[in-house]
């Protein structure tokens, strides 16, 4: 199977990522954040790739390149997990009540 890319910006506030589209700007998201640019998501069935990189003119802030993509990686990461177990606990639910 081959690889998805998607493409998006994203800031980072409180060590928490946002991610959002290129069409919006930086400073229509938040006026303070630790660090802003552009990212790209490698998204294969076994795995997720983040690379980050650029900066944010209306911000005034550069992206922290490999802290930043470890940052959205493990965001994702965590979302995928609850994801699961949500999915999981929705169908074991309903086997209960079956």
């Amino acid at each position: 199977m081959q690889r998805q890319l998607k493409f998006g910006k994203y800031v980072i506030v409180d060590n928490s990522p946002i991610l959002f589209p290129i069409k919006i700007i930086h400073r229509e998201v938040t006026t303070t954040a630790q660090s802003a640019g552009y990212f790209m998501l490698r998204i294969s069935p076994a795995s997720i790739e983040v690379i980050c990189w650029g900066e944010s003119t209306t911000l005034n802030l550069r992206s922290n390149q490999s802290i930043d993509a470890q940052i959205i990686e493990e965001f994702i990461s965590n979302l995928t997990k609850s994801a699961q177990y949500i999915m999981t606990d929705t169908a074991l639910m309903k086997n209960e009540t079956a």
